[in-house]
């Protein structure tokens, strides 16, 4: 009969301690990344996160027909809104384009996102037009002068807010539809609301 060699304490001690000192090195190097302020070089989202977000400043704006616009009429949805500060040009009334595809392209998710656009004047041609052709489409002009949150844009700029009202992100002109729509459905498989 073969005898069976049992490993010494030490060896046993040594072993463990190297399990145990495998299973703590990630969580050694999490604390110390997070205390020491390391954020990551880039972030996942395409547009730029408005830090902190600014609430969506419903009754500055009024509707075609002369009504105050209501949060209510977002249906307590993600808002996908393009605020137009000036005349909608061609590259305005492509983005209001771009908008209902990408809420189509969201397949199952697309119940879930209104679209919004805040023009200098709803009565814009461009604006009109797009409004016949997509009757979903929320149309809202500034009932005075624009709200600060929008002031500072020259061009039209596309924004996403959250079921509650608060804009969370902000594209310029340069980014594709492709992008948003990488970045709406991100929110939109990991968010319970709306």
């Amino acid at each position: 009969m073969n005898a069976v060699a049992m490993p010494s304490p030490q060896s046993s001690r040594r072993t463990l301690a190297l399990v145990v000192g495998a299973l703590m090195l990630p969580f050694a190097l999490g604390a110390g990344l997070y205390f020491s302020g390391w954020q990551p070089g880039r972030a996942g989202n395409r547009g730029e996160l408005l830090q902190p977000p600014a609430a969506l400043p419903f009754a500055a704006f009024a509707t075609p027909g002369g009504e105050p616009l209501a949060a209510g009429e977002t249906g307590g949805k993600w808002l996908l809104v393009l605020a137009v500060p000036g005349a909608c040009d061609p590259a305005c009334a492509t983005r209001i384009d771009e908008m209902r595809r990408i809420q189509v392209s969201l397949n199952k998710e697309m119940g879930r996102l209104r679209r919004l656009v805040l023009a200098a004047d709803a009565a814009d041609p461009a604006v009109s037009a797009a409004r016949q052709a997509q009757p979903d489409l929320l149309v809202a002009a500034p009932a005075a002068a624009w709200p600060p949150v929008f002031a500072a844009a020259t061009a039209p700029r596309l924004y996403v807010a959250d079921p509650q009202g608060n804009l969370i992100l902000r594209y310029g002109s340069e980014v594709s539809a492709k992008d948003v729509r990488t970045d709406l459905d991100r929110l939109l498989k990991f968010a319970w609301t709306g």
